[in-house]
């Protein structure tokens, strides 16, 4: 098992996620502090650079905080509420790595 696996059973073997403001964006943070401390010196931080994958640029760095905190806040009664705002922020891509590992265990 990868390093991340074995942080993100203990996440919740060990009972901490029930400290983690689940469905927050500061839930999102302290998760993937937890899954990548140690691993990554940016690990629970939100990123200050632009980044891409082929032509596809994410969320401009410069407007990411605000963002964001406009997506924390989107409904999520319906199962179609709770899908766009995983996709929102996906599209944001918060983190320089582990964005889908950690989104998995929490969707803003």
């Amino acid at each position: 098992m990868t390093n991340t696996l074995n942080k993100a059973f203990q996440l919740f073997d060990s009972g901490a996620i029930n400290d983690i403001e689940v469905g927050t964006l500061q839930g999102l943070l302290d998760i993937h502090k937890y899954l990548f401390d140690g691993l990554y010196d940016f690990a629970g931080t939100i990123r200050t650079v632009n980044i891409s994958i082929g032509n596809f640029r994410f969320a401009t760095a410069l407007y990411l905080e605000d963002i964001l905190k406009k997506i924390e806040h989107m409904p999520e009664q319906t199962f179609e509420q709770i899908i766009a705002k995983y996709v929102e922020i996906n599209i944001a891509h918060p983190f320089m790595e582990g964005n889908g590992r950690s989104m998995r265990i929490c969707s803003i």
